[in-house]
């Protein structure tokens, strides 16, 4: 979904913290620089005296974090030995330097603003105490990061931390906050940020770095919320210097909601570079509305807003938006955003954006967690193949009485673990407008070095289990051709053992893999082949679809029987449908695999109108995401067949894209979507037909495999390649070697017509 992945990892969601204490998860990173990689969660653990202390939970990429010899660790810390210490941001450091955490530490009758530096080994290096303007003030750190770190390839070896957060003072007002501390703890300038008049109340929430004026990635960029003198909030873009001084500021307010910004991210996509993206929600005025997802993209060296998104939830439910980063390398071409949040403060969702409009993304179904609803999603971070999300659950996973602890989720490549469901939101494009100001700036001089001392506090479980199980059942081969089966019967599954595909954007998904050239065309990117099957009658209709990225709806699972070379998928959908999908190697030709499909009625009326649809998103190596597709041939029993693989699987939704026939469409980052109709079936009767999936080096070597099995409607797929570099390239060159001679494989999905 990214870049290539650097280690094997599956999916699964889990669970960190210990009794008495309730663990709550606010932040999660990707580890990159410290030995065994894996991930990092910060946030808060509380016992029943209200005392508070930060946790820290490292984990590798199984989520196992009580095994010191593989780097994994969980400590609890006291800042400055207080008995209230929170946390609320993580950061890794590059250089093998471990990690520094913010959030806010309670001392007399204030609360101040802390930095604390641990080594990759959860050990304390220093802790920075930034003070207030008055020891009453009670300030918290929300976010931080390490400069350079948004394009470090232009960055210095070391980085300052840039820490955000906000300052409440005695008359009730909020300030902004943001420091530059330098790489051993030393406060370089520390800033408090005033509205002034017009806007009373800053709330700064989160931080990156971006694109300045100057042509470097220095810029500190701020999301968060700005109030009016009557309490009404906006949605607050900040841009500083990398000295904190203003650069611009703007809100998004309309006074007929609330509107707040929690979470950004800056975007390096070439099309988009030096832009912003904001998330958070819009909710409104009356006490106890509901909130919707709230998405803003900014352009590049201001705070001008270019396009506004707000997502709804179809059974208006209200959710919140807490968190974005960026999908670079989703499509190869514009990417996405994955953002995550929480439904009614008890399920988290993610969903992936467009970056272009910020509307729903592609084929990727957003997906909701936490099954028994007691689950909350607020951070996230890629790591090079996958998400990672954090927050909290409430379920007691162990039966022992613990209550809250932190919750984690590891989603694969469509944004999906084993336990996940589909969930179906709507978007739109709303034009808010939106008014320009400039905080006013004072400067805070001190601060102080305070000692942290902390403990072990090590328990964990699984909430969802490992995913795939081991040995890949699905993942079958005849030499040539290697497919991943899913259980009911689409292609696509993850075997964290088998080699990264070649070309740009490799995986360790598979789909439809041509073993010579270890070339996958189905999983990168959005992994969305899949079927669907229908009884289109109006007085009758029912629908069921099935695949890795739209996930599965109206259809149960039978049985799945695999072995190392061949698969049979029997499904159920609703009460009318019993559908068998058998893959077979044949002994025609080693460069198609065989797929008999069988529909069965098993209802108690005829179905009048049976339809079938199978989808594929080519993604043919090495210049992955850029194709030519060809369809051609013809059957009676096509209906409709055009070259978008994101559409919908089931067969009675309307498609987009370019109808065929058509030869070497492309190039572009295309498909082939085929709709059958086979007139009637009587209640237990069967429609058979046969399908194949298959590649081979050539084009005509793939023409003359589906005349030999008869397959007389086709769909080809084929890179946007000039042939230098060979098959395992991971910058190719385009050109038409692909479209031209089929190299260096061509793809294919074929029906059986004589």
């Amino acid at each position: 979904m990214l870049a290539a992945p650097l280690a094997q990892a599956q999916n699964f969601e889990t669970h960190y913290g210990n009794q008495p204490w309730r663990d709550g998860g606010e932040d999660v990173k990707a580890v990159n620089y410290c030995p065994g990689r894996g991930s990092v969660t910060v946030g808060t653990r509380r016992s029943s005296d209200g005392n508070t202390q930060v946790l820290v939970t490292r984990a590798n990429d199984l989520g196992v974090t009580d095994d010191s010899s593989i780097n994994t660790w969980q400590n609890a810390y006291m800042i400055a030995g207080s008995k209230r210490s929170d946390a609320f941001g993580i950061v890794e450091l590059s250089g093998e330097r471990g990690f520094a955490v913010t959030g806010a530490v309670q001392l007399g009758e204030g609360s101040f603003i802390y930095v604390l530096q641990i080594d990759c080994r959860g050990r304390q290096i220093w802790t920075t105490l930034l003070d207030n303007v008055d020891t009453s003030h009670r300030a918290t750190g929300y976010d931080l990061i390490e400069t350079g770190s948004v394009m470090p390839s232009k960055a210095p070896a070391q980085g300052d931390l840039v820490v955000v957060g906000e300052e409440n003072d005695k008359d009730g007002r909020t300030l902004g906050r943001i420091a530059r501390l330098d790489a051993v703890g030393n406060v370089l300038w520390d800033h408090r940020y005033d509205g002034s008049g017009d806007w009373p109340g800053l709330r700064f929430r989160a931080v990156t770095e971006n694109l300045a004026s100057s042509g470097g990635f220095t810029d500190i960029v701020v999301a968060g919320t700005a109030l009016t003198t009557d309490a009404k909030r906006g949605g607050l873009m900040f841009r500083t210097d990398a000295n904190g001084a203003p650069v611009c500021s703007s809100v998004l307010i309309d006074g007929q909601d609330h509107r707040d910004f929690h979470g950004l991210t800056a975007l390096l996509n070439a099309n988009y570079t030096g832009e912003t993206v904001s998330v958070g929600a819009s909710t409104g005025l009356d006490e106890g509305s509901a909130s919707q997802a709230y998405l803003a993209r900014y352009d590049r060296y201001s705070c001008k807003p270019v396009v506004q998104a707000t997502w709804v939830d179809r059974d208006k439910a209200s959710f919140t938006a807490f968190d974005v980063v960026e999908a670079r390398g989703l499509d190869g071409r514009e990417g996405a955003v994955a953002v995550v949040g929480t439904i009614a403060g008890t399920q988290g969702f993610l969903f992936a954006a467009n970056t272009r409009d910020l509307l729903r993304y592609g084929g990727l179904g957003p997906r909701r967690f936490g099954d028994k609803f007691r689950e909350s999603l607020y951070a996230i971070d890629r790591k090079s193949d996958r998400f990672i999300l954090a927050g909290n659950t409430f379920s007691d996973w162990q039966g022992v009485g613990d209550i809250q602890d932190f919750y984690f989720v590891q989603v694969d490549p469509g944004l999906n673990t084993g336990c996940a469901d589909l969930w179906d939101p709507g978007a739109f494009n709303p034009d808010l407008p939106y008014k320009e100001f400039l905080p006013h700036l004072e400067r805070i001089p001190k601060f102080q070095r305070v000692d942290t001392p902390s403990q072990e506090a090590r328990d964990w479980g699984y909430v969802c289990a490992v995913d795939p199980p081991e040995g890949c059942p699905g993942l079958i081969n005849n030499g040539i051709i290697q497919l991943g089966v899913s259980p009911t019967g689409y292609l696509n599954i993850e075997c964290p053992n088998i080699d990264q595909s070649s070309g740009r954007y490799g995986t360790r998904l598979v789909g439809l893999r041509y073993m010579p050239t270890n070339g996958e065309a189905s999983a990168p990117g959005a992994p969305c082949e899949g079927w669907g099957v229908a009884n289109a009658d109006p007085a009758a209709l029912v629908t069921g679809r099935t695949s890795r990225c739209a996930g599965t709806s109206n259809v149960t699972l039978v049985s799945f029987t695999p072995t190392p070379s061949t698969a049979t998928s029997v499904v159920t959908v609703g009460s009318t449908f019993r559908v068998t999908h058998q893959y077979t190697p044949i002994a025609a030709t080693s460069f198609l695999y065989r797929v008999d499909v069988k529909i069965e009625n098993i209802g108690r009326i005829t179905v009048k109108d049976l339809r079938y649809t199978r989808g594929i998103d080519y993604d043919v190596p090495p210049n992955t995401f850029s194709e030519y597709i060809t369809l051609a041939g013809a059957s009676p029993f096509l209906l409709a067949w055009n070259n978008n693989g994101f559409n919908s699987l089931d067969p009675l939704v309307a498609n987009s894209g370019l109808s065929g026939p058509m030869t070497d469409n492309g190039p572009g980052d295309l498909g082939a979507h085929m709709d059958f109709r086979f007139g009637s079936l009587a209640p237990g009767a069967a429609r058979s037909f046969v399908t194949y999936y298959g590649a081979a080096p050539t084009q005509t070597a793939a023409l003359n495999a589906l005349s030999i099995v008869g397959a007389g409607l086709y769909s080809l797929g084929q890179t946007n390649w000039d042939g230098i570099g060979g098959a395992g390239n991971t910058s190719p060159n385009p050109g038409t070697a692909g479209a031209i001679n089929g190299v260096p494989a061509t793809f294919m999905y074929g029906l059986k017509t004589n």
